[in-house]
This record gives structure tokens, sequence and C-alpha cells, in this order.
């Protein structure tokens, strides 16, 4: 194996990000979902963070697509928390489904990282 070069603070951030993007999405569209403000306060805090992260470090073209695939895996794992809290709005398997893949994916990702063949 070798060492991954992915920055751990930008999958932190990304999924929290994510997670707290669709939690405050779900509070001002579904009726079920009691208000908090936690939400909001946790992107708003999320996003400063990664910014500064983003700024100070140099080299991060690696990082790019697992990040992505944390914000989404943050996305889709509340949208299937949703779905198993308030059965009515429907089924959650696809949410479910995509959170599991990504997370495989980006297991892979960090463990064994960009290998690069050469002839």
């Amino acid at each position: 194996m070798q060492e991954s070069n992915i920055s751990v603070k930008w999958l932190i951030y990304t999924f929290l990000i994510g997670l707290s993007a669709n939690a405050c999405f779900s509070i001002l569209t579904i009726s079920q979902v009691t208000f908090s403000i936690f939400p909001f306060v946790t992107l708003f805090f999320a996003i400063s963070h990664f910014y500064r992260s983003y700024i100070n470090e140099t080299n991060n073209e690696t990082t790019i697509r697992p990040a992505w695939a944390a914000f989404f895996i943050g996305i889709f794992s509340y949208a299937a928390f949703t779905g198993a809290l308030y059965p009515e709005l429907g089924s959650n398997f696809l949410s479910i489904t995509i959170t599991l893949i990504l997370a495989i994916w980006l297991m892979y990702k960090m463990m064994f990282g960009d290998k690069h063949y050469s002839a």
C-alpha cells in the first residue's frame, strides 16, 4: 500500500456541508421535519472552515474527487435518514444504495490511492 495524499479535513468538511445542506433543505421543504437553527449554523461554520483550509493548502488536486464523494455521501445519507424516520415520504433504497457505493469507492481511494502505471 502507498501513502494517500487525500486531505481528511476536506473529507470531513465536505461531508458536513452535504449533510447540513440537505438538512436545511429538508427543514424548509418537508412539513414533517421540525425547524431547528443548528443545521444552518453547522452549514455556515463548515463552509467557512472548508474555505479557509482550501485557501491555505497547496496541491489539493488529488482531494477534489474524494471530497465530492464525501459531499454526496452526506447528502444521500441524510436523505436516507429522513426516509427512515418518515416512511410516508417514500422509499430510501436509492439513497442508501448510492451512499454505500460512494462510501466503498471513497474507502478504496483512501486505502490504495491513485495508481499510475507506466508502460
